[in-house]
């Protein structure tokens, strides 16, 4: 579909916020959907737009869907998020705001919110006073172009952004469903998928705040100071290896009312990316694959160390009531326990996930990508080998000790069924080794040591096959112990700190906060006479 002449000045720009789907709203839309292919609805001046007949197109996220059995009026919606994602500047749409709230006081469950700004490109179209089309201007804006339609692009985009890390298994190179919710039949239950990851968790991935049930605003997360501290390196040109020790002062010196740190740009820049997600979803996108902000084997690696500190968490506070307190009043315990299985199932799927990136992408990856990758692997297996120890309560060994669960009782192939893609990444040996090492101390089935060690062999091999034909023509041949392959030490996964995020100073945190969603002059009309516009005026959570 291509853009109208006005789009580009559209995109100078408005800009709106908008609210995101809740499950009852979800529902809600299962029963319009029927509706949603009526032809009464479609408007007069679709003809004026282009559009792409492909069935298989690709959504922001990377994935791809298959739009052909969704109806004229959504393939539409799709579309024009495509067209409009092509377009070189800014990102049009992104999350800044997430939280779980609760249906009513008296009960009735929990719904997750989700709080989106987006950058409107608008076409106004004015016509002569003698246009049988345009004689009134008429803006193209998403609520008065596709009013009252389900899904519009905001539930589309959201839900391409979740099913790209929710659907774990999902085969880069395969095709998604789309249906006429607005989300993939792969997806099958959102509110589910989310649940079982926690909200948190996922809004690590998708780089955007988290409030607290019973507030609307939400200061900077932890993964997103991080997150930007690394953009910064990147920008400033930090190897990977000093990463870790970089203008640590930012985080701690940051405050939204001063964004503008004279003679720092670092420090500025720092400052703007976490005032502005459409700030910070656009330096993301210029950054090079391999560096660490956009890293995916590292942001995988990432959410295990995540997932294993919101175990430890909720193991420490199952004998402190006052922690339990303020877990209740972050909303932790809304999505049920953060216990021995959750943890496991969850660090599985992030074994899955850099299983299938390596080895099912469209292409082969960099020779970093693949250190990455083996980096990451290698840091989870060595994490979960140092949880050997009871995190809570539990009827067997499996429900309350995480390593008994993933290694000690079982042989699944966790991790080195992954490894076994990567044995020229030899210079992790050392590390395997030290986890052998463990293996033998807690016990292991049988399999799973004879299983590692052949991956340590092949990999031995692998670099003694690789030294040959590198001194070949020399006529030397020099052994696995003189490769030259740097052996690196890839540090043990750490809890990170229980400090608070920093300081946004006196006049209030400086992430988005959730909002009421204004009402089109044409659905106040529609509600004064008593019907269904009158429902606009909610709380947009």
């Amino acid at each position: 579909m291509s853009l109208s002449p006005t789009t580009g000045i559209g995109r100078l720009s408005l800009e709106a916020t908008a609210a995101a789907p809740t499950r009852a709203n979800l529902q809600m839309q299962q029963s319009r959907a029927s509706s949603s292919t009526d032809g009464s609805e479609q408007h007069s001046d679709e003809s004026d737009w282009e559009e792409d007949e492909d069935d298989v197109i690709s959504l922001p996220s990377g994935l791809n869907y298959n739009i052909s059995r969704v109806s004229p009026r959504t393939q539409n919606v799709v579309r024009e998020l495509i067209s409009q994602a092509s377009v070189q500047g800014s990102p049009q749409i992104s999350l800044e705001l997430c939280g779980i709230k609760e249906e009513s006081s008296e009960g009735g469950g929990i719904f997750y919110a989700f709080q989106m700004h987006e950058t409107v490109p608008c076409s106004v179209r004015i016509g002569a006073r003698n246009s049988t089309r345009f004689s009134v201007p008429r803006c193209e804006c998403p609520d008065a172009r596709y009013r009252r339609a389900q899904p519009c692009k905001h539930i589309v985009w959201l839900f391409d952004h979740v099913s790209k890390q929710a659907l774990f298994d999902h085969d880069p190179d395969s095709d998604l469903t789309m249906t006429e919710m607005g989300y993939p039949q792969e997806l099958q239950d959102p509110f589910q998928h989310i649940s079982q990851m926690r909200l948190d968790v996922l809004a690590d991935s998708l780089h955007c705040d988290i409030s607290a049930p019973s507030r609307d605003t939400a200061l900077p997360s932890r993964s997103r100071v991080r997150e930007a501290r690394e953009i910064v390196a990147a920008v400033a040109g930090v190897g990977a290896s000093e990463l870790d020790t970089y203008r640590l002062d930012l985080e701690s010196s940051y405050n939204s009312d001063n964004l503008i740190r004279r003679g720092d740009l670092e420090a500025t820049l720092f400052s703007l990316i976490l005032a502005s997600h459409s700030l910070a979803n656009w330096v993301r996108a210029q950054l090079n694959p391999t560096d660490p902000a956009v890293d995916p084997f590292r942001h995988l690696q990432l959410r295990a160390l995540r997932i294993l500190a919101e175990l430890d968490g909720y193991s420490s506070s199952l004998h402190d009531p006052a922690a339990v307190a303020a877990r209740q009043e972050e909303g932790k315990e809304a999505e049920g326990p953060r216990s021995v299985a959750w943890a496991a199932t969850q660090i599985r799927q992030c074994v899955v996930q850099i299983d299938k990136l390596v080895s099912r992408g469209s292409r082969p990856l960099a020779k970093s990508a693949r250190a990455s990758a083996a980096r990451a692997l290698v840091s989870i297996l060595k994490a979960v080998t140092n949880h050997n120890f009871d995190s809570h309560g539990g009827a067997t060994l499996d429900d309350r000790n995480l390593y008994m669960c993933l290694v000690g009782n079982h042989d699944t192939g966790f991790v080195y069924s992954a490894l076994d893609t990567l044995v020229d990444q030899s210079q992790f040996i050392e590390e395997l080794e030290g986890i052998m090492e463990l293996l033998g101390r807690f016990g292991s089935p049988a399999s799973y040591a004879a299983n590692m060690r052949g991956l340590i062999t092949r990999m031995r091999s692998h670099t003694t096959a690789g030294n040959y034909a590198s001194t070949a023509g020399s006529g030397s041949v020099v052994g696995a112990s003189t490769s030259g392959i740097p052996r690196t030490e890839t540090p043990a996964l750490e809890t990170p700190p229980e400090e608070e995020p920093p300081a946004s100073g006196s006049s209030g945190p400086s992430s988005g906060q959730f909002i009421t969603p204004e009402v089109p002059a044409s659905a106040s009309k529609r509600g004064s006479r008593g019907g269904r516009g009158s429902r606009g005026g909610g709380r947009g959570r």
